[in-house]
């Protein structure tokens, strides 16, 4: 037996380092004209995108869950099935013209990772530049004006800011409200900075919205905003769009913001701080191996586990197969999170860099 086990564990360490999760999720695809093969293609690709997506949730923040499931669409476009490891069909059943499959999923999630990082999706808000606007709405009516910072005690953002500010939020950004009270209301080009520091911002975004009525039933909008590092007095990016059609307010608001929304995000961009924890390589060994199936039952649950980026062997005798990790974070919550996995009665020990698996007899 401990012939075959060096055997198997030599084979399975030579395995490219990668960082693999298991998954059960559920597909749909419409049966159009009876065409089973294009439902199955459906089905397969809704699991897989619900698979990168539960996946992905492990390393994104609450606060970026809505922006992630708005762009994931395009990670998963780009690579396809490519780091799809191994799938099953556990189950497929129809409803009406539903094709439905149940599948378990093994995937590489390395390149998922890396996507994250490169999208500054993984950046918890705390830690995002902080956001206050500062944008006058004039008209429809010719009398009409907004700017909250002209009161010393503010009512709030105008309807076009606070949509604008909901947006933002809802992508992940650290949208701040305006003050409850302003000593000396700003005014002069430099006004938007001052505002931006009295509030601790650390950007700003600043301009103007002109609403005019062409008639009865046509508007015609143009914005013109900037976005400012507060800090160092300087213009990230502009941008100016001009829209008419017979719509209400609110929703010529909305038009608006989608064409500005990119412009602005990808400003916003060069300013968040990308969050990616130091690796450090620990050593992990196993002790009391008798079969393969346990001991590959732990190595996948390690590889699942978001704090681990890879696991190789580094030696094995007898029944002990010891193992380098690299891990972000600290080895005790690796070890806590096995323990939690109950996948095999063991003591655990940590001695300085290194963590001792034993696998107790039964």
């Amino acid at each position: 037996m401990c012939g075959v086990l060096w055997l198997v564990l030599l084979a399975f360490g030579m395995n490219p380092a990668r960082a693999e999760v298991c998954l059960t999720t559920t597909g749909f695809g419409s049966l159009v004209d009876g065409n089973v093969s294009r439902a199955e293609k459906t089905a397969f690709d809704d699991a897989l995108f619900k698979a990168y997506l539960e996946t992905a949730l492990r390393f994104v923040p609450g606060s970026s869950s809505m922006e992630l499931a708005r762009v994931l669409k395009t990670f998963v476009s780009s690579r396809g099935n490519q780091d799809v490891v191994q799938y099953k069909i556990v189950s497929r059943s129809q409803l009406d013209a539903m094709l439905i499959l149940s599948m378990d999923m093994k995937i590489n999630e390395t390149p998922l990772r890396e996507w994250l990082q490169g999208q500054v999706l993984t950046t918890p808000l705390d830690l995002r530049p902080r956001i206050i606007l500062v944008i006058t709405t004039r008209g429809p009516g010719q009398s009409e004006r907004h700017e909250w910072w002209t009161s010393s005690t503010p009512k709030g953002y105008s309807p076009f800011e606070t949509q604008l500010a909901k947006n933002l939020r809802e992508a992940g950004e650290n949208v701040a409200g305006p003050p409850l009270h302003i000593t000396k209301p700003p005014a002069g080009p430099d006004k938007a900075i001052i505002l931006a520091d009295s509030t601790g911002a650390d950007l700003v975004i600043t301009g103007l919205l002109s609403h005019k009525s062409i008639d009865a039933t046509m508007m015609e909008s143009r914005l013109d905003l900037s976005l400012m590092d507060s800090r160092a007095r300087q213009r990230l990016t502009s941008t100016s769009t001009t829209l008419k059609g017979t719509v209400d307010e609110k929703t010529m608001h909305d038009l608006l913001i989608t064409a500005v929304m990119g412009q602005l995000r990808e400003g916003i961009a060069k300013k968040v701080v990308r969050v990616k924890p130091a690796v450090s390589k620990r050593t992990l060994c196993i002790e009391g191996i008798r079969d393969n199936d346990t001991y590959q039952a732990i190595i996948a649950a390690l590889r699942s586990m978001a704090g681990v980026s890879s696991v190789t062997i580094s030696r094995v005798q007898g029944h002990t197969a010891c193992h380098i990790l690299q891990i972000q974070g600290n080895l005790q919550d690796v070890m806590e999170s096995l323990r939690q996995r109950n996948i095999v009665p063991a003591d655990m020990i940590i001695e300085g860099d290194t963590a001792y698996f034993r696998i107790l007899n039964q």
